[in-house]
């Protein structure tokens, strides 16, 4: 039966507060679509976060919007969300809502609290999620809870073969990430940001690089731990037998890679770090450089959606670990290369039937990668990428707009559904 309420409560729950820029983008574009669609039918609007403080950089243009601390203490720091009468729409806004590799800890959590809106008789949005390779007991998890949501949608055709896989019967729309319908900042707001990292985009060709750490996974409980590995007490990340060698030698092997490209094309490096856990593999690198004086360290940690996004406008190419470096560069057509730990961007990759330029770097949890030669397998595929050039732009520019479209397809699901399930009162 339709609800005739008035006022609703609305909430987005994703990996957010750690300055993960791809998170926070599609965290943007959800609320601009709520607010879009349900106007002035949202009484509350709450967001919540692993960290309220890093949250408030990205919401400055949503001020009406309630931050809600999320965590392993929140009972303690907030005993009343135990009689918090839920919420009237919950929003599963996190991409990476279904996937495991890193830590079942978030699987759970995210699937958790759709269970718990779900018993308190609420509606449930899966909103453009992606679905990874899954443990057999996350499959389970994943199947009950998909089952039993209020509309479902998956951001690439690979997701919904893996939920089919899984058992889902829920009928599932084929999507893309609200990110590719991130606004692109004015050109005044971009310059600024050149002048401040110290990029000129009229210069030498610039080659972007946006590493990430593989190999300090998965997240654990423990109750005591080294200071360094902390993410959220009691969870630590861990260091597997071989892992730290495994990480040192992709940073040498990223940095060599990187020198190359200066003494090759004269170009200068954008060393960008994502996501607050990029940074310290993204240092090293560029600490190891020979060539260090024409790189430029970009960090999540400094520079927000709208100055990631910029800096990704610029490049002549781009060889990114993470998925929305690929989809926030998308809109300028920028030709790249992935290094990859997951079915992320090998989705996006295999819809831009460019594989070749994709290498299955690591599985996790294995602390060793598949590919040795990762320096030289970087060296030959960046020849093929610049020699590619026009080409590689012409085949993303072409897909963009479709990708574009099916992000569009959120909102005008959204739409329909809420005007179905929550017709305004007379």
């Amino acid at each position: 039966m339709p609800v005739p309420k008035d006022k609703l409560k609305v909430a987005c729950f994703g990996y957010n507060g750690v300055n993960n820029t791809g998170s926070e983008a599609k965290l943007l574009t959800t609320l601009k679509t709520i607010k879009d669609v349900m106007g002035d039918r949202v009484g509350e609007l709450t967001v919540l976060t692993i960290n309220p403080e890093n949250q408030k950089r990205y919401l400055k243009d949503y001020p009406e919007a309630k931050i809600m601390e999320i965590g392993p203490w929140m009972l303690f720091k907030n005993p009343g969300i135990l009689f918090h009468g839920g919420f009237d729409i919950f929003f599963l806004s996190e991409g990476s809502t279904f996937i495991d590799h890193f830590s079942s800890l978030f699987l759970m959590m995210f699937c958790g609290a759709a269970k718990l809106e779900k018993l308190r008789g609420h509606k449930v949005v899966a909103y453009a999620n992606d679905c990874g390779h899954l443990k057999p007991m996350n499959q389970r998890i994943v199947r009950s809870t998909l089952n039993d949501l209020d509309l479902v949608m998956l951001r690439n055709p690979d997701a919904a073969a893996r939920m089919k896989e899984y058992g889902v019967t829920n009928q599932m729309h084929i999507t893309a990430d609200g990110a590719y319908e991130y606004p692109m900042p004015p050109i005044e707001y971009r310059q600024k940001v050149f002048d401040r990292l110290g990029l000129n985009p009229n210069g030498k060709p610039i080659i972007g690089i946006a590493p990430k750490e593989f190999f300090w996974w998965p997240i654990s409980f423990r109750p005591f731990g080294p200071k360094e590995d902390l993410y959220v007490y009691p969870f630590y990340q861990t260091w597997q037998k071989g892992s730290r060698e495994s990480s040192q030698r992709y940073v040498e092997q990223s940095a060599r890679h990187a020198d190359w490209c200066v003494e090759t094309y004269d170009a200068d490096i954008a060393l960008i770090s994502m996501e607050h856990m990029d940074f310290p593999p993204t240092k090293r690198i560029y600490d190891t450089m020979k060539h260090k004086d024409r790189a430029v360290l970009v960090s999540s940690d400094e520079n927000i959606v709208d100055d990631i996004i910029s800096v990704l406008s610029i490049l002549k190419g781009l060889i990114t670990t993470r998925y929305h470096a690929v989809v926030l560069s998308s809109c300028s057509a920028i030709p790249m290369i992935s290094v990859s730990s997951d079915t992320r961007c090998e989705a996006v990759f295999r819809e831009l039937d460019i594989m070749d330029l994709f290498i299955d770097y690591v599985k996790h949890p294995d602390p060793f990668p598949k590919v040795s030669d990762l320096d030289d397998r970087l060296i030959e595929m960046t020849r093929n990428m610049m020699s590619r050039e026009k080409e590689l732009k012409r085949r993303i520019s072409d897909m963009h707009p479709k990708f574009v479209a099916r992000a569009h397809q959120n909102v005008t699901l959204l739409t329909d559904w809420f005007a179905e399930n929550f017709p305004a009162p007379k």
